[in-house]
């Protein structure tokens, strides 16, 4: 397990830096000058080219990208172009409310679909299988922007009730936190609990028709047991390989609920430097979300090993 852990991280670095090669290039031919943008269209010429000579961007692009990873390998990101403030400094700020809506997002998420997965599986072709199935396929065909707005309007119209809009720590004001959290993490929660149910629905049906599942029921175990030790245990390889790969997701997700939210997270971060052309935020994020997405998906994989006995890496 070591070794394996050892040798991807080895190939984490080149990863990164592919990632960040391929945004850096694509940012320098998208149309529009980020200097002129941030200065403003009353800046003359003199200043918008003494800023391109300050920041280093009459310097060939080969030598600019270098002279980027190099700072990014000492932990500088640089500062932005627009605010002029430190990306680190900003991205530490932003970091706490995107962190709890992805770790609400996933457990709730988890606990929603695995368990209706399951029970969906148990009771096949019920009342309760096809109620489960309806509404997976209802929570799949409602884009999310517009389920967040009719969660924003039709609480306000209907009882005068607005989240709050200005970010309280959990551990100042628990209960403004969580008002304020509910509905981004309900609209991240439901289609990917939808989509976790229907998969697990689908791997549990196959699990229990598997020998060793007749075999218990045949020993006399409660369908409780049968369900918890058995089944649950050979279903949970497929069901965070799911988790795995939907963590991307949740993450593109952030970046239009904390705008329509207006949660002063990395998403929102995001989408503000992207609308901006603040290159400095850009580049920095990407190789943060990246970076994020290849050790979830490490994660992942030790899980296997922790999951399944079986399993071995070498």
């Amino acid at each position: 397990m070591g070794r394996y852990v050892l040798r991807r991280l080895v190939m984490l670095p080149p990863l990164l830096v592919a990632g960040a090669a391929l945004v850096f290039f694509m940012l320098r031919v998208v149309p529009g000058d980020p200097v002129r943008a941030a200065l403003g269209t009353e800046a003359t010429e003199e200043e918008v080219e003494a800023l391109r000579q300050a920041l280093g961007w009459n310097d060939p692009l080969p030598v600019q990208f270098v002279r980027w990873l190099g700072d990014l390998a000492r932990g500088d990101l640089g500062e932005s172009l627009v605010s002029r403030q430190s990306v680190s400094g900003q991205l530490a700020e932003r970091l706490p409310p995107t962190v709890e809506v992805l770790v609400l997002a996933m457990l709730l998420s988890t606990t929603l679909g695995v368990s209706f997965g399951v029970i969906s599986a148990v009771y096949r072709n019920s009342f309760l299988d096809h109620l489960v199935r309806i509404g997976s396929v209802a929570a799949l065909s409602v884009p999310a922007f517009f389920a967040l707005t009719l969660l924003i309007v039709l609480p306000s119209q209907w009882w005068n009730y607005v989240p709050p809009l200005t970010y309280e720590p959990i551990w100042e004001d628990p209960v403004t936190n969580l008002r304020m959290f509910v509905p981004p993490v309900l609209i991240l929660s439901v289609e990917m609990s939808a989509s976790l149910m229907r998969y697990t629905r689908s791997v549990s049906l196959d699990v229990l028709q598997q020998d060793y599942i007749r075999t218990a029921r045949a020993k006399g175990l409660r369908e409780r047991k049968v369900v918890i030790n058995h089944m649950l245990k050979n279903t949970s390889i497929p069901v965070v390989t799911i988790l795995g790969a939907r963590f991307a997701g949740l993450l593109g997700g952030t970046v239009i609920l904390e705008q329509v939210m207006s949660i002063q997270g990395i998403g929102q971060f995001a989408y503000q430097s992207v609308k901006s052309k603040d290159y400095s935020v850009v580049q920095s994020l990407t190789v943060y979300f990246g970076l994020l997405v290849i050790l979830s998906h490490l994660i992942v994989d030790i899980s296997y090993a922790m999951l399944d006995p079986r399993i071995r890496y070498r």
